[in-house]
């Protein structure tokens, strides 16, 4: 039986891990699953972002291998990562359950209008690499995202995603390529933070991991392969069946 719910959750976790590496929405889908098993809001968080250290792991790896989409971002942007992602997970430690809860319902609904009206086979604004002008603006967003990706980080991928395209001239492709090395500095850094808390749940942790690890590769191979219309419809079908019952959960009486 245990053996059984391992597998379970491997299979899980390779679901998650598909849909970070494509579309950024692995907290999206994770977050409300756990949540639907009775885990509590931070422990939920925190597990889920454990188990996307390999998703990201094995995602950067495959797309360092790949000149098509192994592109350079401004130097400035990895310190600042760190920064804002220990920080946000700070915030998350210390926050009322319920407030939490309804927070994950809210940030849904954000994340998938915003999807639902973002063109994700947009051409890039500029060539990738041209210049070395840093858009401080740019570097803002992706600050400001950073520490939301530690605080809760439902759809930060995928906000990521259109910022890496909106200010620094990047294909989907390619931002889908950085977003992936980007989570894995930021999540590892967030989750040092939340395992020194004792936030995390490892029993549920680890087989995630392992399901994610394989579903960050498949989902490297699936962002060069799918057209990104077919990414994004799969990824509003889950979080729309997922956020409703999660929505159910939450408007039901004390």
């Amino acid at each position: 039986m245990v053996m059984l719910w391992g597998a379970a959750l491997a299979g899980v976790g390779g679901i998650v891990g598909i849909v970070a590496v494509t579309v950024g929405g692995g907290v999206t889908l994770g977050v409300p699953l756990l949540l639907l098993l009775g885990q509590p809001a931070a422990t939920a968080i925190a597990t889920i972002k454990f188990a996307l250290i390999g998703s990201f792991a094995t995602g950067a790896l495959m797309h360092g291998g790949n000149r098509d989409t192994a592109v350079e971002v401004p130097w400035l942007l990895w310190p600042l990562c760190v920064l804002g992602s220990v920080a946000g997970s700070l915030l998350t430690t210390g926050l009322d359950e319920r407030f939490l809860k309804i927070l994950v319902v809210v940030l849904m609904a954000a994340v998938l209008w915003i999807t639902y009206r973002t063109d994700l086979s947009a051409v890039p604004v500029r060539p990738a690499g041209e210049g070395r002008r840093i858009p401080p603006l740019g570097v803002a967003v992706v600050f400001g995202l950073c520490v939301y990706s530690g605080f809760f980080g439902a759809g930060f991928g995928t906000f990521l995603i259109f910022a890496l395209m909106r200010f620094f001239g990047l294909s989907f492709v390619q931002s889908a390529s950085v977003m992936t090395r980007i989570n894995l500095l930021v999540v590892g850094s967030s989750v040092a933070t939340f395992a020194s808390k004792g936030t995390i749940d490892f029993q549920l942790g680890v087989p995630l991991l392992l399901g994610c690890a394989l579903g960050g590769a498949m989902g490297t191979w699936t962002v060069k392969t799918l057209s990104p219309a077919v990414m994004k419809s799969m990824f509003l079908v889950f979080s729309v069946l997922l956020g409703s019952k999660l929505l159910w959960d939450a408007m039901a009486p004390l």
